[in-house]
């Protein structure tokens, strides 16, 4: 692969827009939000449906739970274009961003409250000779309002920081410093569990509440550094003329390649969902340690932190599409292996029982926690631990990589229509990437209870079949690796590496061309990008 040279000035290196290098401040600045919404985004991903329809919890239906988590996406397909447009249409002495990342941060906020910190209690009810539980309405309704400001806030966000730097590499370091943040965020989450199990709170709903509490304390106070920190940079554009919102998003979507990022994220994402959607329930009722649930997330989030760096270096190396293929080669590999932790016998894992792995402790010290976990088998949990860590390193560069390269396609449609218009790519790909969300979760639950899984039941006395636990246990891990496996074959060919990155931003921000390119425009912003437009 051809190197990119960064080019440079008197004044120092020079990002492809003729702008110096972000200072680490800057990026971590920009990045730091993601922490708190990890704080809450993973009681999102992975405590939803345990808090709602678990056996400790509020007791739903879990295939219904599926459903109003699927029926709350539907209303992103009119924001998430909505508020993509406006924002790029949006000009104001503060930039065209940050006034969303305002409004949207108290609205989710709210939502988070209500969703976690319910203050009324569920009963059946009777309403035109239909009866239900009012859990059903007051969790399609909270968790739109969480939607609704994560769309005001988010897509913006996320439009703004590819318009942070033009160059390649650089890009990808500012995407690496959100997913440490958030990956930070994760581990916090993740060690919250695990610190109360010691207080005496084993319940899912219990670790949503203290999770809650501290994203709303945390979340306003690295949002305003944010806005006061990072900056926004004026808007580029040759062409001037506005293009209608319909015609803006058709538009987008004859851009070949983003089509092309698009079918890889949405098939990642759906495989991502099942595996969040039915997590708790695979611990709790296949492992039979759901007490100890806590105690996996923290590891297998340090192992996402540490692994970010190896996989940005990779990437420098070979490319940000092959290195992707790399983390789904890696991940898939463990993911295999997890149904046969499932089958196999605990005396296979005696070795990793905590009373053994703790022998060296001092006896005093030893028997209080080997106390703590009386009952409970811990071999085969620890074991995979083990697996998770080197499944879940892959984690993070994969996330990282993948929003990186959507900032390149990006620059593919600037340089064709003259116009930055990342809020409509980025509100195309949240609402696919939600749809797939969505879709992910129901498919998981839906398919999980179809196999006759109840999540219900007593796990230490389960009425669930061996069968049903090695099904769950697949849709956990092998089916989300198939998903992601499918997308391989499109990233092998995928056209963007950093050389020709550099030459479609040398037309960009070149003036001369850029002049000779605006004449050339049509009224209608002329054809958006495909492949054959940039692989030369």
């Amino acid at each position: 692969m051809s190197d990119a040279t960064t080019p440079t000035s008197e004044n120092g290196p020079q990002t492809g827009a003729g702008r110096k290098p972000l200072t680490h401040w800057i990026m971590a600045a920009f990045g730091a939000p993601g922490l708190p919404l990890a704080l809450v985004g993973l009681p999102m991903a992975v405590y939803l449906p345990a808090v709602y329809a678990g056996r400790d919890g509020y007791g739903l239906s879990l295939a219904t739970v599926g459903v109003v988590l699927m029926l709350t996406r539907f209303g992103d397909v009119i924001t998430d274009p909505v508020i993509g447009f406006i924002s790029d249409r949006t000009r104001t002495r503060w930039g065209r961003r940050k006034p969303y990342v305002l409004i949207g941060t108290p609205i989710f906020a709210l939502g988070i409250w209500l969703l976690f910190l319910r203050p009324m209690e569920f009963e059946e009810v009777t309403w035109l000779g239909m009866t239900f539980n009012t859990g059903y309405p007051y969790l399609f309704f909270t968790l739109s309002l969480v939607y609704l400001g994560s769309t005001i806030k988010d897509l913006p966000y996320r439009a703004w920081g590819a318009e942070l730097s033009a160059n390649y590499n650089e890009r990808t370091s500012i995407t690496s410093w959100r997913e440490a943040f958030g990956t930070a965020g994760s581990l916090v989450s993740a060690f919250t569990p695990a610190i109360i199990f010691f207080l005496g709170y084993t319940r899912p709903i219990d670790a949503v509440f203290f999770l809650s509490v501290a994203m709303l304390i945390v979340m306003p106070i690295l949002v305003l550094n944010l806005l006061i920190v990072v900056p926004e940079f004026p808007v580029r554009e040759r062409v001037q003329e506005r293009i209608p919102l319909i015609q803006g998003l058709a538009l987008v979507l004859q851009n070949k390649v983003y089509l092309r990022y698009i079918l890889i994220f949405t098939v990642g994402g759906i495989g991502q969902n099942m595996t969040n959607a039915l997590s708790f329930f695979f611990v709790e009722h296949v492992l039979v340690a759901g007490a100890l649930y806590g105690f996996y997330l923290a590891p297998y989030f340090i192992s996402q932190i540490a692994a970010i760096p190896l996989w940005l270096k990779l990437s420098t190396k070979i490319g940000k599409h092959r290195a992707t293929m790399a983390t789904i080669i890696w991940y898939s590999f463990w993911a295999c292996g997890i149904p046969i932790i499932a089958w196999a016998p605990n005396e296979w894992f005696s070795v990793f029982q905590i009373h053994n792995l703790l022998a060296f402790l001092p006896q005093s010290w030893y028997d209080t926690i080997v106390a703590q976990f009386e009952g409970i088998e811990t071999g085969k949990f620890l074991f995979f631990i083990i697996v998770m860590c080197l499944k879940g390193s892959a984690m993070g560069g994969l996330s990282a990589l993948t929003q990186s390269m959507a900032a390149d396609i990006i620059d593919v449609d600037t340089r064709t229509s003259g116009q930055q218009r990342a809020g409509a790519y980025f509100a195309i790909s949240g609402l696919i990437g939600k749809s797939a969300a969505a879709l992910g979760v129901f498919l998981g639950t839906s398919l999980a209870v179809w196999g006759g899984f109840d999540q219900l039941a007593d796990p230490e006395n389960t009425t669930n079949t061996a069968a049903t636990l090695i099904w769950v246990a697949c849709l956990y891990s092998v089916v989300p690796a198939l998903f992601k496996i499918i997308s391989m074959p499109f990233l092998w060919t995928w056209p963007i590496s950093e050389k020709s990155l550099a030459d479609i931003q040398q037309e960009i921000y070149s003036p001369a061309e850029g002049k000779d390119e605006a004449e050339e425009q049509t009224e209608e912003g002329k054809d958006a990008a495909d492949e054959g437009s940039f692989e030369a």
